[in-house]
Order: C-alpha cells, then sequence, then structure tokens
C-alpha cells in the first residue's frame, strides 16, 4: 500500500515540486490547494505521471475550522502518513509601513497554519508506523536579528521552528517524528541578494529542498526528530 502524503500549498513553486518529487517515489500525495484548483489539478496530473498517484483537497489554513474539515476528509479517504508544512506568506514591508492586516495575514499563514494543520492531523499520524512531519521554515528563522523590512514573516518562521521542536518532544513517544528544513535563497525567491553574499555562490534549486525533505520522510531518519536541516548554502548562518 502506498505511503500518504499531504503537502500543504502544492498548487505552485516549492510545494508542486515537493508532491511532484515524493510522487516519483511511490507516495500518493494529497494536493493541498485554498483557491487555484486548476493549478492543484496540474500538479496531480504530473504527480500521476511522475509514479504516484494524487488526491486532491481545499482548505483555508488559516481557519482551525476548515481544518478540521479537511482532517475529516482525508481519514475518510485513506488516513495520512506523512505531513509536510509547506503553506507560508511573505512580506516585504518596513515597520514603519506595517499594518495590522498585514500583521495578521503573516503570522495566519506561517505560524497558525503550521499549528492549525498538525493538530488537526495529528490524530491520524499517530495511527500509523514510521508516521513524518516536515516544516518549511527559513534559513534564518533560529538567527534572532532585527527584521524591519519583514518583520512578521521571521516571527511567524521562527514560531514554526518552535513548534517543530515542541512537537518532536510531545510525538516521539507516539511515533511521529518533527523536523524542519530551512531553504535559503531559492530560484523561485520573490528578492535575490549578490550572489557573492551567498557563501556556496549560488541559488539554491528547488532540487535541493526536495532532497533535504526525501530524507527526512525517510527510514533513514527514524531516529532524526527535533531537527533543523539548513539549506541554504550558508545563508544566514
Amino acid at each position: 500500500m502506498r505511503r500518504r502524503v499531504l503537502v500543504t500549498g502544492s498548487a505552485r513553486g516549492l510545494g508542486r515540486h515537493l508532491a511532484v518529487a515524493l510522487g516519483s517515489d511511490g507516495f500518493e500525495v494529497i494536493v493541498h490547494y485554498r483557491a487555484s484548483r486548476d493549478g492543484a489539478e496540474e500538479t496531480a496530473r504530473l504527480v500521476t505521471e511522475a509514479g504516484g498517484a494524487a488526491e486532491l483537497v481545499s482548505a483555508d489554513l488559516t481557519d482551525a475550522r476548515s481544518v478540521d474539515e479537511m482532517a475529516d476528509t482525508l481519514n475518510r479517504s485513506g488516513g495520512l502518513d506523512v505531513l509536510i508544512n509547506n503553506v507560508g506568506g511573505f512580506i516585504i514591508r518596513h515597520t514603519d509601513d506595517l499594518t495590522p492586516e498585514d500583521w495578521d495575514r503573516v503570522l495566519a499563514a506561517t505560524a497558525s497554519a503550521t499549528f492549525y494543520t498538525t493538530r488537526a492531523l495529528l490524530p491520524l499520524l499517530r495511527a500509523r508506523e514510521h508516521a513524518r512531519i516536515v516544516n518549511i521554515a527559513d534559513s534564518g528563522a533560529d538567527n534572532l536579528r532585527a527584521s524591519p523590512k519583514s518583520l512578521p514573516y521571521y516571527v511567524g518562521k521562527t514560531g514554526v521552528l518552535i513548534m517543530t521542536k515542541t512537537f518532536a518532544v510531545t510525538e516521539a513517544s507516539r511515533g511521529v517524528t518533527v523536523n524542519a528544513v530551512m531553504p535559503g535563497v531559492l530560484e523561485n525567491s520573490i528578492t535575490f541578494p549578490a550572489l557573492e553574499k551567498i557563501p556556496a555562490g549560488r541559488l539554491g534549486t528547488l532540487d535541493d529542498i526536495a532532497g533535504a525533505v526525501r530524507y527526512l520522510v525517510s527510514p533513514a531518519a527514524d531516529y532524526v526528530t527535533g531537527s533543523y536541516l539548513q539549506v541554504g548554502g550558508g545563508w544566514n548562518l
């Protein structure tokens, strides 16, 4: 029987790439989207072409009730072995111009979405052997520093790391590992520094992130939990 993985925000971008990569490894991929059904259907097609199986699910992950409904749907359709918390919200706005709506929206899409989704799906994961949660954070999220241009984003992503360690502790005895992947500047990022500022001298690829995720969901990582895996070529260290 195929292992089932939910990749949140997989209608496009990194989420789509992770969904297709895991599909090529034989997973049944639950492709999550909020409003981009056309994009989700394209992801599902790519997953199937790669050798996996695909199922679509829609939910607003910033709404706890919507997430609970998604969990009920997944319970009825076959349960869950792996959760990839990929959804996030990014903003570039100086704190002088940051509005309460900006703050609430970005925190909801980072910290709250990760918490609501993890909380709702843990009962399904606990019912499986070798269950996994992988949270997508950011290479600077463990580096506490001023962030005047993207404050709510880094507050949210640092919160994701705290949740990673917290759930790693609470779920270890239940057989669920919880880890985080911390991407640096990727080929599809919104903003780019000069390459000489990245110690590795290049942008990260989506395959770089997929490789880290593949490791953390593999049997080789069965004893790995509470870790933050930096995949940033030395950026933000």
